[in-house]
């Protein structure tokens, strides 16, 4: 699973390097986002974290999607070439993926013991050292300051002034 993530975010992000429209480059975000968060999740102990950071992100994106969406023209985004180059890109690397995966280019090794899949079980990648007493205070730290930092954005906006275009 982790060899088929890693071509689709590098074809996302050759697309993203072709797009202009702020939209699509939003939806191109979190596409990849999702990537990265399952990605994380597949190689460490549990997914609590890649969730904490799929939500993080997302509410982010939300809120640059609401700024982008009353500023940008409204257009259509969608280009067809984009759309073909990017499934070529993605169908080519996804086949070199697959080709170079050890297990399915050894079809004598399909069926896996089930001793290899303790291995996820008994990998070190646990998130236990953001918690733990030397890294402690500098997670207290960051949460007090998003905190401090959500405190200031709301008493800075004035809530008596509408969206900055009317939404018709």
């Amino acid at each position: 699973m982790l060899m088929l993530t890693f071509p689709l975010l590098l074809s996302s992000s050759i697309l993203f390097m072709n797009l202009s429209h702020p939209l699509s480059m939003g939806l191109i975000l979190l596409v990849q986002t999702m990537l990265i968060s399952l990605t994380l999740g597949l190689s460490s102990y549990s997914f609590w974290f890649s969730y904490i950071l799929f939500l993080v992100f997302l509410g982010g994106m939300l809120v640059l999607f609401i700024y982008v969406s009353s500023l940008a023209p409204n257009e259509i985004f969608f280009s067809l070439d984009l759309f073909i180059m990017f499934f070529i890109f993605m169908s080519i690397f996804t086949i070199i993926a697959l080709v170079m995966d050890p297990i399915l280019s050894n079809f004598s090794h399909i069926s896996l013991p089930l001793s290899s899949l303790d291995y996820f079980n008994s990998t070190p990648y646990t998130i236990n050292w953001i918690y733990n007493s030397p890294s402690m205070i500098f997670t207290i730290f960051i949460v007090s300051y998003l905190l401090l930092a959500l405190i200031i954005i709301v008493k800075i906006i004035n809530l008596f002034k509408g969206p900055l275009r009317l939404l018709t």
